[in-house]
């Protein structure tokens, strides 16, 4: 199996090293060379990557691989001043961030050298054949990402160099974060782009269901939706049903039915529990049942230990499911962006530009923390003040509970009932999921639609909206036009 490196395409290596060669022992070349690989590849492998200075590197992972990494790292910026790292751990509660200096942060091309490092070999090696093992439980998805998946390089790179040049010469065009609103770099967006269409079919690409969130993530959920367009399947063009709205809808699932959130392990595993929550709640904090039913149809919370703690949700026959129905009715609908942009304009006289303006705003409010009260904010919670406070209640000891919630309940339904479903009853077609979306060969989309539209009564209560996306090549050359005459008009 050949492991390659990734690297800035204008660093010698060798040379720097030869010309300045370290005084600390051991040291080998092979493991400098993977050390600055991890940078690399972290920018063509990740999505977070194009708008991040720094990259994100754990501190356990590169002892486990380097022993001695902190001395590999301070030889990197002291003597060969190639790479430059955060003083401290504000980059990310677990890891500093690296970056390469402005000198070598260039485009990111793939080296002919391979990795040959026994012990980290052995330890890749290990790692791929771990997720192969795990994805036995998850074949009716993996077994489809095989030698029939296709993608077309040359008009996917065409892409990808037409975008970089029109977002490198007009700012104005270049794409805004709609969480953090910050501007996505057009090199790290064209490294990234090369890296999900270039190592479409390696080993490290394997699909994995992550311990989190339970998301399954694959080369297609890590690609930029342009590029899916030039996917197929054992020659046959593919065709997606996406879920519409999708978080919002999946929200109202916290606000119609009894559950109990479980956070642990110092806030790195969430977990959300709809069978028997009371009882669970019970047994867990050893509170009588009175005691548990009064508690009015609040979001409860109970501290377990330092580390972990409970929330209870009680909304199965709350009262205040009729004061949520306005809220239900706008995210059932399908275009629940559209919907709320009118209802504030029209009963609060705000006048909100765009549906984009107002999803990056409600994305901001599900995912930000709860000191952080922005005007649109305030509006939302206008409108919907039983919703808003149910939210904060969720959100209020760690904002990060509410959407990773919401992601462990699409994973849920998409990938343990949905794509289960459609493997036993339709089990000649192929399945890739998309987080909230899934795609197959066209025969087989209707039949997935109404399969999809039974588990979402079951599960949700309700039939959300569900948009059909054909991927075809033909939309790679329509999106690229759009963005020149985009550009036309910025020049004229």
């Amino acid at each position: 199996m050949k492991l390659h490196f990734y690297f800035p395409e204008n660093l010698d290596l060798d040379n720097l090293i030869d010309d300045n060669y370290p005084t600390f022992k051991p040291f080998v070349r092979e493991k400098a060379r993977y050390l600055l690989h991890l940078i690399s590849v972290k920018r063509l492998n990740k999505k977070d990557s194009v708008t991040e200075e720094y990259t994100k590197l754990s501190a356990k992972m590169m002892q486990d691989m380097v022993h001695n990494y902190h001395e590999y790292w301070d030889y990197f910026i002291n003597d060969l001043k190639i790479v430059e790292r955060t003083k401290s751990y504000q980059t990310d509660k677990y890891c500093k961030g690296y970056k390469f200096v402005e000198a070598y942060d260039t485009p990111i091309i793939k080296s002919s050298l391979t990795l040959q490092d026994r012990s980290i070999r052995k330890k890749l090696i290990n790692y791929i054949n771990r997720i192969k093992s795990q994805n036995r439980s998850y074949t009716y998805l993996s077994k489809w990402f095989d030698e029939k998946l296709q993608i077309d390089e040359e008009i996917c790179v065409w892409a990808m160099n037409e975008i970089f040049n029109i977002k490198q010469e007009f700012p104005e065009l270049r794409d805004i974060n709609i969480i953090t609103g910050e501007e996505k770099s057009p090199q790290k967006q064209k490294d990234f782009a090369l890296g999900s269409i270039g190592r479409f079919k390696e080993a490290l690409n394997q699909p994995r269901r992550d311990n989190n969130v339970l998301r399954y993530h694959s080369v297609l959920t890590n690609m930029n939706s342009i590029y899916r367009n030039g996917v197929t399947y054992n020659g046959e063009e593919l065709y997606a049903l996406d879920l519409k709205n999708s978080q919002v809808f999946l929200s109202t699932k916290l606000l119609s039915t009894n559950y109990l959130i479980r956070s642990y392990g110092d806030g790195a595993k969430v977990d959300i529990i709809f069978d028997n929550p009371i009882e669970m709640y019970k047994r867990l904090t050893n509170q009588p049942f009175l005691e548990v039913d009064s508690l009015n149809s609040k979001v409860t919370k109970y501290n377990l230990s330092k580390s972990s703690y409970i929330m209870l949700g009680l909304f199965k026959d709350s009262p205040l499911n009729i004061r949520f129905q306005e809220y239900f009715r706008l995210a059932i609908k399908g275009n629940f962006y559209e919907s709320l942009r009118e209802k504030i304009h029209q009963e609060l006289g705000v006048y909100i530009e765009s549906r984009g303006d107002v999803k990056r705003n409600v994305f901001k409010f599900m995912f930000s923390d709860v000191h952080s009260k922005s005007k649109f904010v305030k509006l939302f919670e206008v409108l919907f003040p039983d919703v808003y406070k149910v939210f904060y209640d969720i959100k209020e000891y760690d904002h990060t509970i509410l959407p990773r919630i919401l992601q462990r309940i699409e994973s849920n339904l998409f990938i343990d009932r949905i794509a289960k479903r459609v493997s036993k009853e339709l089990p000649k077609a192929s399945i890739h999921t998309i987080h909230d979306s899934i795609a197959s060969t066209k025969q087989y989309i209707p039949a997935i639609r109404k399969i999809m539209e039974e588990e979402f009564v079951d599960g949700i209560g309700a039939i959300p909206g569900i948009k059909e996306e054909h991927w075809c090549k033909a939309n790679i050359i329509k999106e690229v036009n759009e963005l020149k005459q985009k550009a036309f008009a910025v020049a004229s």
